[in-house]
């Protein structure tokens, strides 16, 4: 297991799922998918994810994603293994068997119910299993979000949690006061439409799906002082972040279709049980892949050598 972990600075891919026409996973297009982000910038994986509809995977189907993503790393990038599950007891057994791979740190979402004990008791739990690297994600949609107290506290007495993952829908000011309460020692990735905003408030790392060579380019200027150039690129991607804002319903299928009109996923098979594309929906998705896609070729060609 590795044991140094690269600054994580920029942009950590979150893969869909990616299945074929008969509900396997398809392994063939997460390779696909792993070369192409590794190869436009992506500074490392996190998997399975809610991007990656972790929810209706099978425990043998989870580990296929996450070594796959291993083989094709191999070793260039981190690789963070999604251990989230509802079930202490599994949760722990996921993190564990991550870590046996050679994932370099694992993430887990913890359901804040009001219960700072059982938060402490979780996160101690995961911290003894000694991940190089502990990623907690707050996430708020189905109930309240993590205390700041709590986590600058957690941070102080778990060594190995060094990193958040905020998407909570205070998200903004929340991640200014967390590395606030936290003297900036606790690293902070996040996701979001609002992605020049968390820029601004200082974030680590952007976790992201689909079109990873814009987001890249988007921050690698960012990073290079370059604001106007990656405030331009990012008003061009406006369309695909406003969608997915207003119909999160039905983000998996927004997010496969552009990964299949990239040449990247076979089929835009979900699993989850999700609506379907009504006729206007799929006419947008439809418009929206192919400009994301000739976006995603634009900004290809212009980061080549000349």
């Amino acid at each position: 297991m590795a044991d140094i972990i690269p600054p994580l600075d920029g942009i950590i891919a979150v893969p869909a799922t990616p299945f074929t026409e008969d509900n396997r996973v398809d392994v063939a297009s997460l390779r696909r998918y792993a070369r192409e982000v590794i190869a436009h910038g992506a500074v490392g994986f996190l998997a399975p994810a809610v991007a990656g509809e972790v929810d209706v995977l099978t425990e043998s189907e989870r580990e296929l994603i996450v070594a796959t993503l291993l083989e094709e790393s191999a070793g260039r990038v981190p690789v963070i293994g999604g251990a989230t599950d509802p079930d202490p007891a599994a949760r722990l057994r996921h993190a564990k068997r991550f870590l046996e791979l050679g994932c370099h740190g694992v993430l887990a979402h913890l359901p804040y119910e009001h219960n700072d004990a059982a938060i402490s008791d979780a996160v101690r739990a995961l911290g003894d299993l000694n991940p190089p690297l502990l990623m907690i994600q707050d996430l708020d949609w189905t109930g309240g979000s993590l205390p700041i107290p709590l986590i600058a506290r957690l941070h102080r007495e778990v060594p190995c949690f060094t990193w958040i993952k905020v998407e909570t829908a205070d998200r903004c000011r929340k991640i200014s006061a967390i590395l606030e309460a936290t003297g900036g020692t606790l690293r902070i990735g996040t996701a979001g439409p609002d992605m020049l905003e968390l820029l601004d408030r200082g974030v680590h790392s952007f976790l992201i799906t689909y079109s990873i060579v814009v987001y890249a380019r988007i921050w690698s200027d960012y990073r290079a002082g370059r604001r106007d150039a990656a405030v331009a690129l990012y008003r061009r991607l406006l369309p695909c972040l406003a969608f997915m804002a207003t119909h999160q319903k039905i983000q998996w299928r927004f997010t496969k279709a552009l990964l299949h009109a990239a040449g990247i996923f076979s089929t835009t098979h979900v699993r989850k049980d999700v609506p379907a594309l009504d006729p206007v929906e799929a006419r947008l998705v439809a418009e929206l892949a192919a400009h994301a896609s000739d976006l995603s070729v634009e900004v290809a060609a212009l980061s080549r050598p000349s």
